[in-house]
């Protein structure tokens, strides 16, 4: 069931919604914004299932008709709009799934609600074709836009919709979920929670990869060829890596984590402090061949990056330019 009480964090995030329903002083329209995994689906689905509650309150009762459709995901009047196609969401769609439709009242409940998933793929024209209807809303027409990158939308739209920012939780908050509802041992679940920067969702997405195991040893090779300045084995890597393009936010996570511990361990020399325990007399040996700026110009080349790849350049050059460089 999708409530409030099962979101963990993001507890001021909760209260304004639960209050903007208990004082009758719900927006239009709503920008949930955060990182794929952060919940935002999760935090939209509560508030809209919250609202369309037969019950009136700022918790919704789980029991009546209302509630009951919206965690089948089969509510008359909670539609999820969605591109027709994989490149994004035309003006057509807009059209279609929102603009047309809106102006036909509510089914049978209260409000009629929209969630544009994947919101930062609306093109500029359908962001356009939605701003009229954001104008001049129907009293009980109500928009949410999900999105991963707040920047891709128009400040138009921006500036007429209440921006609900989700934040990354505790370490020690992930690190306790998995051990609860994973059923993961302590070390397992420090490894996980740190790769995830307080994303359950990608904390989950990470222990479902089956071949994390491998992407990490492919990561700690990585490193290896670096100091050791093996080309050839520099540039297997790099190729390894291009393949699997659709597990890089996972490679990059674990590229950054192993530096940060190598870090540690040349200063520290010990165990308490890093994420990779279980691996640290490989983090002590690359720790004594590699010097503090090579391992700071590493891992800031990273993040550039990670910038990169939001933009879908040449991702294998970006690799090979890494790891030649630093």
């Amino acid at each position: 069931m999708n409530t409030f009480d099962e979101i963990i964090g993001n507890e001021s995030v909760k209260l304004h919604l639960k209050n903007s329903i208990k004082m009758q002083k719900t927006s239009h329209a709503y920008i949930f914004e955060g990182e794929k995994g952060m919940g935002k689906r999760f935090m939209a689905d509560s508030f809209a299932k919250a609202l369309q509650c037969e019950a009136g309150e700022e918790n919704p009762c789980n029991k009546c008709s209302s509630c009951i459709a919206a965690d089948s995901q089969n509510h008359p009047d909670i539609i999820y709009v969605k591109p027709t196609n994989k490149t994004g969401f035309g003006v057509d769609d807009i059209r279609e799934q929102i603009n047309t439709d809106i102006f036909t009242k509510p089914y049978k409940y209260r409000y009629k609600i929209y969630i544009v998933e994947e919101g930062d793929k609306m093109t500029e024209q359908a962001q356009n074709a939605l701003l009229k209807t954001l104008e001049e809303p129907p009293q009980y027409g109500i928009i949410m836009i999900l999105t991963e990158n707040l920047d891709k939308l128009l400040s138009t739209i921006i500036s007429r919709c209440v921006h609900i920012a989700l934040k990354p939780l505790k370490q020690s908050e992930v690190k306790e979920y998995l051990e609860k509802n994973q059923e993961m041992n302590s070390s397992s679940a420090h490894i996980y929670a740190a790769l995830s920067r307080g994303n359950i969702g990608k904390a989950r997405m990470y222990i479902e990869e089956q071949e994390f195991e491998e992407i990490r040893l492919m990561a700690i090779n990585a490193i290896e060829a670096v100091i050791n300045k093996d080309d050839l084995a520099i540039l297997e890597v790099a190729n390894t890596i291009s393949l699997n393009k659709e597990k890089s936010d996972m490679m990059i996570e674990i590229f950054l984590t192993w530096l940060r511990d190598l870090l540690i361990v040349k200063e520290l020399k010990e165990e308490n402090n890093i994420i990779h325990k279980d691996k640290l007399k490989t983090l002590l040996k690359q720790g004594e061949g590699i010097a503090y700026n090579r391992i700071c110009a590493l891992i800031s080349r990273l993040i550039e990056i990670q910038e990169i790849m939001k933009v879908h350049v040449n991702y294998q050059l970006a690799i090979e330019t890494l790891l030649f460089e630093c």
